[in-house]
């Protein structure tokens, strides 16, 4: 129901043979493997990566390095490790988890991941000193919402009802509502062909703007606390939408402060690359490569590049 979203930064997270050399335990040329065919060098890797490759790689040690340097005192790197350590237990140990972590980047390890981990609660409070959001904008984006749907049959889902079925069933499932509101969550565990919430009494949670189709969405927002809507027709089919009481909104309000910060940033991706300019800038790096400096220009810290 919901469409998922992901900030658009440049990624931290790859592992390539570009470490060898910017680790600082070895120098350009350094054999790496010798045969009587002839040896490999850190020279020879290098070579056959490419420049664009090179650059990539050569940003992410970078601001690695400068996120660190800005934000380290302010993340608890041992509860980190901790909380993956948690995680290795839950999916059965660390072999289970590093199989599951080879599945999804090749050449991870479990150390690998927990430095990533850490990299990432960087990345987020340089996001969160970039992103400001306030009370208000929460207040003014989201909305605690629960549905019926009633699903329409089409060819990427066959198992909903014709367009005439649907639309009666939806409009006797609303008169009932009518009659009795507070059977919402009873009548959608029963009726709603939404299987995600369908457990949940219908329960979407804290939807915020742009999770949503537009009709749902302008619907929903259009609503006041206990408020339920008419009949909402989407690709999906019928809802019946239900704007909840958000009693909970204190305990909920540092989560939705960052759904609607990645949301921000998913809209205008030139937040992020004019904050990592920034940071660049405040920390004086220098390229000593004309072409690494254009491809991270370009390619790296371009907003529109980074959409692509």
């Amino acid at each position: 129901m919901k469409k998922i979203k992901k900030a658009i930064v440049p990624a931290l997270l790859s592992v390539s043979v570009l470490g060898l050399t910017a680790c600082g335990n070895a120098e350009e040329g350094k054999t790496l493997i010798t045969s009587k065919a002839g040896d490999v060098t850190t020279t020879n890797v290098l070579d056959q990566l490419g420049k664009d490759e090179i650059a990539q790689n050569a940003f992410q040690i970078l601001l690695k390095d400068i996120l660190k340097d800005k934000y380290g005192k302010q993340v608890d790197d041992k509860k980190i490790k901790e909380q993956v350590d948690a995680d290795i237990k839950k999916y059965g140990g660390e072999e289970q988890f590093l199989a599951l972590l080879q599945q999804q980047q090749p050449g991870m390890t479990v150390d690998k991941y927990k430095e990533s981990r850490i990299t990432e609660a960087y990345q987020k409070q340089l996001m969160n000193d970039t992103v400001k959001i306030t009370d208000e904008d929460i207040k003014n984006s989201t909305k605690k919402a629960s549905h019926i749907l009633i699903k329409v049959k089409s060819e990427s889902d066959p198992t909903g009802l014709t367009d005439e079925k649907a639309k009666a069933k939806a409009q006797d499932i609303l008169a009932e509502l009518k009659k009795n509101p507070d059977k919402f969550a009873e009548i959608a565990k029963k009726e709603s062909g939404d299987t995600g919430t369908k457990e949940k009494g219908g329960s979407l949670g804290y939807v915020v703007k742009g999770d949503t189709v537009a009709e749902f969405e302008k619907a929903l927002f259009k609503l006041k606390e206990g408020e339920m809507s008419d009949l909402v027709k989407t690709d999906y089919g019928y809802h019946i939408i239900k704007a909840e009481k958000q009693d909970d909104f204190n305990k909920e309000k540092e989560n939705l402060k960052e759904k609607l910060r990645q949301a921000k940033v998913q809209e205008k991706p030139a937040l992020m690359m004019d904050a990592y300019k920034k940071m660049l800038k405040e920390y004086n790096v220098e390229y000593k490569d004309e072409d690494l400096k254009r491809i991270i220009d370009e390619k790296i810290l371009n907003a529109s590049a980074a959409q692509q």
